[in-house]
């Protein structure tokens, strides 16, 4: 849990002050210095040497409820002729129906996938997905809504800055029920601008103003008019995060970077809940700083979590407890980081004319006949 105070208040308990402001208003430092009290030399020197220079990469995230955003889960099986062109499918399928991230189950071989999706296209989504079971690119499909999702804030009280190691003690494990009553957002007005801001500031929130707005070629002072009025003022950000667990995206490789062996990621599904269960899993998933997000749904509950690797044995007595109360109502997986990618919502298919998101059902059927063929041609599979 939180460690106590240093009276003369060390460098890492002062970077974890800064992070937390990060968390809440992005990088900004005149105004995290001017709310922690401190000279702009001093939190620009310690954000650049303690965050940034330890490898941790800040993104905003998008108000998914704000934006009439609905997550789904899908664990998706490919069938054997397929297999070798997942990922290229999946990655397509960011710009074609609102998918946002996959990654490997270990032991399984099938694909944890997980797509933000307007809520007026649920069912079309989800008609879609289960197509392709009956087209043959799917051995399996599993799909599971949910009312909202949100990246939990990094708990940067039990983080070492200096060493670069949680410093958490098992043995002060509490329930947290102050996560547990967090509540989403109704959805809001937004235009295309508002998407593109979000979608540059989700891929870096480092870069200046004046970056993204040469980035997008648009007039500095127009996005700048809609940062302030619409992006901030209608909170479509919903707080920044700081990949602490070391995966990020090279937009200039073009590849998921990882840093391997110090996190095992795991995943928790759990179906059929009552509300007491519910909040019984939730007020304990909170009381390790390991979880990453979590989805919530009707009598559903999803979380993700990265433990350190020094931390597994602790992690998996924590997780056993943390579930026990409807253990056969949950589903645990593992995943393979090296076999995941992850990607901005999908904002280019928001049609700004008819200020709606937009979903082509036919259009893609069409464009997965064209692309099972192909494959088939490619790998000679009848």
């Amino acid at each position: 849990m939180q460690k106590p105070v240093p009276e003369a208040r060390d460098t890492s308990y002062k970077t974890a002050e800064l992070v937390k402001l990060i968390s809440d208003i992005g990088p900004d430092v005149p105004e995290i210095s001017r709310r922690l009290g401190q000279f702009k030399e001093s939190v620009r020197y310690r954000y650049k040497e303690k965050v940034l220079g330890r490898g941790f990469s800040v993104h905003a995230l998008p108000n998914h409820e704000k934006l009439g955003l609905r997550r789904v889960a899908l664990l998706l099986d490919f069938a054997p002729p397929y297999e070798t062109y997942a990922h290229s499918i999946l990655s397509a399928m960011n710009e074609l129906c609102y998918v946002v991230y996959f990654e490997k189950r270990m032991f399984r071989g099938d694909f944890l996938v997980e797509a933000s999706v307007p809520a007026e296209h649920l069912v079309a989504f989800t008609n879609f997905m289960l197509s392709l079971k009956d087209k043959g690119l799917l051995t399996a499909v599993d799909i599971q809504p949910f009312e909202w999702f949100r990246i939990v804030p990094m708990r940067a009280e039990a983080y070492d800055f200096d060493s670069g190691r949680w410093d958490f003690d098992w043995s002060t494990l509490q329930k947290s029920s102050e996560e547990a009553g967090y509540r989403p957002g109704e959805k809001i007005k937004f235009d295309r601008e508002d998407l593109l801001i979000l979608k540059e500031l989700q891929i870096d929130a480092t870069r200046s103003f004046i970056e993204v707005a040469a980035k997008l070629k648009e007039n500095y002072k127009k996005l700048s008019w809609h940062y302030k009025t619409h992006v901030l003022e209608r909170e479509l950000v919903n707080g920044y995060n700081l990949r602490w667990m070391g995966t990020s995206y090279s937009t200039v490789l073009e590849k998921a970077l990882h840093r391997k062996h110090r996190y095992q990621h795991l995943a928790i599904m759990a179906l059929g809940l009552t509300e007491v269960e519910r909040m019984d899993i939730m007020t304990k998933v909170h009381g390790v700083p390991f979880i990453w997000s979590e989805a919530v749904g009707v009598g559903s509950y999803a979380a993700h979590f990265y433990f350190p690797t020094e931390h597994i044995t602790e992690s998996f007595k924590f997780l056993t407890d943390a579930i026990s109360s409807a253990r056969e109502k949950v589903t645990v997986m593992a995943l393979d980081q090296t076999e995941a990618l992850s990607f901005t919502i999908s904002y280019q298919l928001f049609d700004d004319a008819k200020h709606a998101w937009t979903f082509d059902g036919a259009g893609l059927a069409s464009r997965f006949d064209d692309l099972i063929q192909k494959i088939v041609e490619i790998g000679g599979t009848a």
